[in-house]
């Protein structure tokens, strides 16, 4: 499933913003985490790269209000 602006893809730009927000996270001293659909398996496979881990599986569900 292609998400986004197709053009920005592969640049590394989802990395660099990632990198940032962990590095500024673990300077507090606190653990940087994300959730993520399992089906967005780019992110998934950025994230890993990063090195984050799945830790977890969870079940998310949406309800729209009428």
């Amino acid at each position: 499933m292609l998400r986004g602006a197709p053009h920005a893809r592969g640049r590394g730009l989802a990395s660099r913003v990632v990198r940032a927000a962990a590095e500024r996270i673990a300077a507090r001293g606190e653990r940087a985490f994300l959730h993520v659909a399992a089906a967005n398996t780019g992110a998934i496979r950025c994230y890993e790269r990063l090195g984050f881990v799945i830790r977890k599986s969870l079940r998310f569900h949406g309800y729209r209000v009428p």
